[in-house]
C-alpha cells in the first residue's frame, strides 16, 4: 500500500468531462494541476500513454516506467498550452512528479468474512472518476506500517439497488508507527460493474455534450470495520453518503 504522512482527502466524485472543467491556470499559458490520482492506459490515438484524471484523459509520453493499469498519486503535474504538438485534438502533460499505489480486485463473495483483518482504519474515505475505468481508490489512516487490504462485496446481501463493500484490513508483522500514517490503495470494481446482474446503464447530458453520454455505473456504500465483539460478532460503519462509479460505455 501506498502510505503518505497526510491525512487523506475525500474527494468528491467527479466525471471530469471537460478536460478544463477545473482551471487550475498559472499564468503564462501554463496550467498546473495539483495532486490527483491517477490510472494508466494505452491509448494509440494519443500516442501510447495516457493518464486517466478527474479533469479528463491527459498524454503522458514522459511516462516510460508505467504500464497500463498501474494505479499513481501524481503529486502535481502541468500542461504548457503554448507547447503542444501541433494539429493533436488532446493534451499532454509534462513534469509529472509521480509515486505509485498498490492496486488489486474486489472480492465477490457469499459472505463477509473478517477471519484477520482486525485492524479498525480511522478517517476512511473513496474517490472515483469515470476516467479511472472503474478503479476506487480508497484510503484511511492507521498506526499500522504496511496493511494488507481487501473489499468485499456480498452479493447474497439484500439491497434496494446500493451495494455495500466491506473494507477489511490485516495488521502486518512489521509492527505499529508511533504517529498515524495514511495507506491508499486502488480496487478495481470492473468485475460488478460490467456484470449484467449489478451495473446498470444510464445516459448523462452535459452542457458540452447535448446529447447525452452513455455510462454503466453503480451505487455503493463503502463499510469498514468499527468494533468486534467478545463473540467475535463484527460491526461494520458506513462512511458516507453512496458513492456512484461510473465507466465510459
Amino acid at each position: 500500500m501506498k502510505k503518505r504522512n497526510l491525512l487523506f482527502t475525500l474527494f468528491i466524485l467527479g466525471l471530469g468531462i471537460g478536460l478544463f472543467s477545473c482551471n487550475m491556470g498559472s499564468g503564462k499559458n501554463v496550467n498546473q494541476y495539483p495532486a490527483s490520482y491517477v490510472v494508466i492506459s494505452d491509448n494509440a490515438s494519443m500516442g501510447g500513454i495516457t493518464m486517466g484524471t478527474i479533469w479528463g484523459y491527459f498524454a503522458a509520453p514522459s511516462l516510460v516506467d508505467v504500464y497500463p493499469g498501474d494505479c499513481l498519486i501524481v503529486n502535481q503535474f502541468t500542461v504548457d498550452l503554448d507547447n503542444q504538438p501541433a494539429g493533436k485534438q488532446y493534451y499532454t502533460a509534462t513534469n509529472i512528479d509521480k509515486s505509485f499505489v498498490d492496486h488489486s480486485f474486489i472480492e465477490i463473495n457469499d459472505t463477509v468474512a473478517v477471519a484477520d483483518y482486525t485492524l479498525k482504519p480511522s478517517n476512511p474515505g473513496g474517490i472515483s472518476s469515470a476516467y479511472y475505468q472503474g478503479r476506487f481508490f480508497i484510503g484511511f489512516n492507521s498506526k499500522d506500517k504496511n496493511p494488507a487490504l481487501r473489499l468485499v462485496y456480498n452479493r447474497k446481501e439484500l439491497d434496494n439497488g446500493i451495494k455495500n463493500f466491506y473494507l477489511l484490513v490485516q495488521p502486518s508483522p512489521s509492527g505499529t508507527s508511533a504517529s498515524d500514517v495514511t495507506t491508499v490503495h486502488a480496487f478495481d470494481l470492473s468485475s460488478v460493474i460490467q456484470n449484467p446482474e449489478f451495473g446498470r446503464d444510464t445516459t448523462i447530458v452535459f452542457s458540452d455534450y447535448p446529447t447525452g453520454i452513455a455510462f454503466r455505473y453503480i451505487k455503493v456504500n463503502l463499510n469498514y470495520l468499527s468494533d468486534i465483539a467478545a463473540d467475535g460478532t463484527p460491526t461494520f460503519t458506513k462512511v458516507q453518503s453512496p458513492y456512484e462509479i461510473y465507466v465510459f460505455k
